[in-house]
């Protein structure tokens, strides 16, 4: 599958990405290729082709969004995933962390990536300081259907734009500037 033709607003302020134009952060990148790397012949990748050793170093930054019938159910997070939602979120419904599914990130990013079948990523300025990168990357199941979603959330404060994301961090001051 070739992703590198054109990226897409989705309508939710959140960008369909079939290209690296939009993602800021090396290690988002790193899962995006592994997941083109598993995508072939129009099919996407599926979750038992996704091999975490090729993602090792952002583990802490990923959880499984499982669908069963409408809701979605956490199937997994890394450590910084628990930190950011301040408990273990395995086994819980999205809806019981409403900050994350109320958010740009949450239920429309997430409905559009199943929907599309499309990688799906953006920033939200959460306030001052902090500004969160997320991925959600739909995967499919054993039978084929489209039913999880491997998503990294990273939060990065401003003082690390330049180390860890330069290219946003230069966006950023260029748009300040004009």
């Amino acid at each position: 599958m070739n992703i590198d033709k054109y990226s897409e607003s989705t309508g939710h302020g959140a960008l369909m990405i079939t290209g690296d134009t939009h993602i800021d952060l090396a290690g988002q990148m790193t899962l995006l290729n592994e997941w083109v790397a598993n995508s072939s012949d129009g099919k996407i990748a599926s979750r038992d082709a996704m091999k975490p050793a090729q993602f090792i170093s952002e583990l802490a930054y990923i959880s499984v969004l499982e669908k069963i019938d409408s809701d979605l159910f956490f199937r997994l997070s890394g450590s910084e995933i628990r930190k950011m939602l301040g408990r273990e979120t395995k086994g819980h419904r999205l809806v019981q962390f409403p900050k994350l599914a109320n958010s740009q990130s949450g239920v429309r990013a997430i409905k559009t990536a199943f929907a599309s079948g499309q990688p799906v990523s953006g920033t939200d300025e959460l306030d001052q300081n902090t500004i969160h990168f997320w991925l959600r990357l739909p995967v499919m199941d054993r039978s084929g259907e489209v039913t999880q979603l491997i998503c990294h959330d990273r939060m990065i404060d401003h003082s690390m734009l330049e180390a860890e994301a330069p290219r946003y961090a230069m966006n950023r001051t260029i748009g300040r500037a004009a």
